[in-house]
């Protein structure tokens, strides 16, 4: 018969054998977990940094990106793991607050009707569906005091707010990438007010490619006073719905377009004007025209 010390010592053994099977089993997930965690999408702000004060009129932004692949060319089209944007907000993570959507690892902030003092800058990675990584958000807070203060334009409502077509004609074969230009109707755009407050008179474009309109529309849908959402509501699957098939965000009535990832044949462009915050003005007008890519 076995002594209770020989008995410990057999059960110790079995014990650690186990452990060690145990460990040894785990080993592949741990290691498929840390090389997840390798290659998983990262931002970094490298500046400005946290609480720097900014002296010059415009806010200078770069970041640092690792396992992702910024293409502005593919921005719209559908989703593809490790591929997309940058979104970049002032003082909110709502889409009223986005500046724009930026394809490079540094880029200018406008400080056109932003005010001196404290301000929170949110920079995070999205999918070309325009969904935000929100795994990816940073943000820094800045004080922002520049030379000179650049106040909101004054308001000049000229009426229903619209947008025509200039070139190319609808139905025009055009190269990939070309040229496209419009003339505003009662409002005038701005990319430097994208993201800041509302101003009647004043706006931007946003530029959907073969994109069910209908389907924007129903995204859009809200009450005057909330446009398409409250301030709180953040950047939600509704205002996401909003943006796929977005192309542009344009506050020129001249700006290149690229639809090589598009491919070859005919594509439908939507344009319509929006306002500072990218909601659509009350009542307004659009254009839509078709091309042939080569």
């Amino acid at each position: 018969m076995r002594s209770q010390a020989t008995k410990r010592t057999v059960w110790l053994g079995r014990g650690l054998t186990a452990a060690a099977l145990l460990v040894a089993a785990m080993m592949p997930l741990l290691a498929r977990g840390a090389r997840a965690q390798d290659t998983a999408p990262t931002l970094e702000i490298v500046s400005p940094a946290p609480g720097a004060q900014i002296t010059t009129d415009d806010i200078e932004v770069t970041v640092k990106i690792s396992n992702f692949t910024i293409d502005c060319a593919e921005a719209g089209r559908p989703d593809k793991d490790g591929e997309g944007h940058i979104h970049v907000m002032l003082d909110g993570m709502t889409m009223a607050s986005l500046t724009n959507f930026y394809c490079t690892e540094s880029f200018t902030i406008s400080g056109d009707g932003l005010a001196a003092g404290t301000h929170t800058l949110i920079v995070d990675l999205a999918t070309n569906t325009h969904v935000d990584l929100m795994e990816t958000a940073r943000e820094v807070e800045i004080d922002y005091q520049p030379t000179t203060v650049r106040p909101l334009p004054e308001a000049n409502d000229r009426g229903e707010p619209g947008v025509e077509l200039v070139s190319p004609t609808d139905g025009a074969e055009v190269e990939a990438a070309f040229t496209v230009e419009v003339a505003p109707v009662n409002f005038a755009p701005s990319a430097t007010l994208e993201g800041k407050q509302n101003v009647p008179g004043y706006g931007h474009y946003h530029v959907f490619v073969d994109t069910d309109m209908a389907m924007i529309g129903m995204a859009m849908e809200s009450s005057p006073e909330t446009g398409m959402g409250s301030p709180e509501a953040g950047m939600d699957e509704m205002h996401m719905k909003a943006m796929a098939g977005m192309v542009a965000m344009p506050g020129t009535n001249t700006f290149d377009l690229d639809l090589s990832a598009w491919g070859p044949g005919e594509h439908t462009i939507w344009i319509e004007p929006v306002q500072n915050d990218h909601t659509t003005f009350e009542t307004f007008g659009h254009v839509e025209f078709t091309v042939t890519v080569k």
